[in-house]
């Protein structure tokens, strides 16, 4: 985590130094990448710092197993996870607060996930936004589309 954080903050610095009045730094989040196997990586608030916060979330989770790259990859193990504010306020268009991907390449993909919060996304802007098919990244609008209610891509519940 520390590198990306220091490249960004030098560019401010170098771009301030210059004579750029208007260059700062005020990134929202930083995503942190855990080296394993599978990979995780996570970004924003987690379930817990929310709730311990009071923070009401609404959670879309996808499992990999349903993913049909992850399925053509051998490595179904995973599943992306994101957190949409689901507090009164929000009437049911939260914007989303967090993200944790699980599984092999989660650190190439937790960057999405920190721009949709950098830029105030709800679940319909990701799960609209078109991802190709099939690949990993889609679980990310796939998650979306799970918070929002509109996932059809989930197997049946199992009873």
């Amino acid at each position: 985590m520390g590198r990306p954080l220091a490249v960004h903050e030098a560019h401010v610095a170098a771009e301030v130094a210059s004579g750029d009045t208007k260059a700062r730094f005020d990134a929202r989040v930083i995503p942190s990448v855990a080296y394993t196997d599978p990979e995780v990586a996570w970004v924003g608030l987690t379930e817990d710092e929310a709730k311990a916060q009071g923070i009401k979330v609404k959670k879309g989770l996808f499992p990999w197993s349903a993913s049909g790259r992850a399925i053509a990859n051998g490595r179904d193990e995973g599943f992306t996870k994101l957190l949409f504010d689901d507090s009164p306020e929000a009437h049911g268009h939260g914007r989303i607060l967090g993200g944790g991907i699980v599984g092999t390449h989660a650190g190439d993909m937790i960057g999405e996930v920190a721009l949709a919060i950098e830029m105030g996304a709800d679940a319909v802007d990701i799960g609209k936004t078109i991802h190709p098919h099939p690949t990993l990244g889609e679980s990310i609008g796939m998650a979306a589309e799970v918070a929002h209610g509109s996932c059809t891509d989930l197997p049946p519940a199992r009873r």
